[in-house]
């Protein structure tokens, strides 16, 4: 008898069992659907594009161009694969170098926001910089127009994103920590922001009291990774227990620009010089799990911070 007839077979079985008012049998374990595997999630990150610097604009375009050709490329020998297609491209701040409206305007063009409107053909999800804040800041208006605040977030797939806009200021924390909590525990979770935790530049914070902060958010979180922009260098460190990813920036020679890929348990971020055209870094780091399970409650209707 084939495998069709066993199956069919334990079909009526199973009919005539209930009928009967007797249990009915289970499918066995060997019969029952794959679980699917885990879904790989694709982004790239850039930074500090700082339209208004005198000729930013080409560096921006060869940044861009380097981005739209990436999918379909080999990863480095130590990623393997190739790139997919990105759900999106974050953007860590110092979109403009005076935030004028006209340098916003500039941005953009270039950059646009669902991958249709400007240079860039994917989606664009921004946080502003120290230079985004000067004067009447248009830029986080038009960033509040564009994401309805300048804390954020989203989801790709299971990838929780959220977006802290300049750096995780107390404000901005009581607010993701309210985030988090819509956020199926194990789920990994992604930051971004400007200003970095540690190492160059990360002086700029306004307190200690803020990193012990963000420390005791994330506390019971899986956190995939933190990216950061700021220091104008591509580099990658540790803080606490988390890999935290930084690209380079147009304006200075550290033109490096990440693409990252989620799969499973296992992440990958690799360095691109968008000038030579080369690989320049490839990181793989194991996404490990939450410490403890934090309290889960239903969405709310808004996760923007005004």
């Amino acid at each position: 008898m084939n495998s069709m007839s066993l199956h069919s077979l334990r079909c009526l079985l199973a009919v005539g069992a209930a009928l009967a008012g007797l249990p009915a049998c289970v499918t066995p374990s060997s019969e029952a659907a794959a679980p699917a595997a885990a879904r790989t999630v694709t982004f790239f990150v850039a930074s500090d594009t700082h339209f208004g610097v005198p000729g930013i604009e080409e560096r921006n375009r060869r940044l861009i161009d380097e981005l739209n050709g990436l999918p379909g490329l080999a990863y480095p020998p130590e990623i393997g694969g190739r790139v997919d297609t990105p759900r999106g491209v974050l953007i860590l701040g110092d979109l403009t170098d005076y935030s004028t409206e006209e340098q916003w305007r500039q941005f953009e063009s270039f950059y646009g926001r669902t991958g249709k409107e400007g240079l860039l053909r994917f989606p664009v999800f921004e946080a502003f910089g120290n230079h985004d804040f000067m004067g009447d800041t248009p830029v986080l208006r038009h960033i509040t127009r564009r994401h309805g605040g300048i804390a954020y977030s989203f989801d790709w797939d299971e990838l929780h994103v959220a977006c802290l806009g300049m750096y995780p200021s107390a404000e901005r924390l009581d607010w993701l920590e309210e985030d988090l909590r819509t956020v199926r525990p194990g789920r990994p979770l992604v930051l971004f922001f400007h200003y970095g935790i540690d190492g160059p530049w990360s002086h700029s914070w306004e307190s200690a009291e803020e990193r012990e902060q963000l420390a005791r958010v994330l506390q019971g979180h899986r956190v995939a990774a933190i990216f950061h922009g700021h220091a104008h260098h591509a580099g990658h460190y540790r803080w606490r227990e988390y890999d935290v990813f930084r690209p380079g920036s147009p304006k200075h020679s550290s033109r490096q620009v990440l693409a990252v890929r989620l799969r499973g348990d296992e992440l990958a971020v690799a360095y691109r010089d968008f000038e030579r055209s080369v690989w320049t870094d490839a990181q793989v780091r194991s996404v490990g799990t939450a410490v403890a399970d934090p309290a889960v409650v239903p969405p709310g209707p808004d996760r923007t911070q005004r």
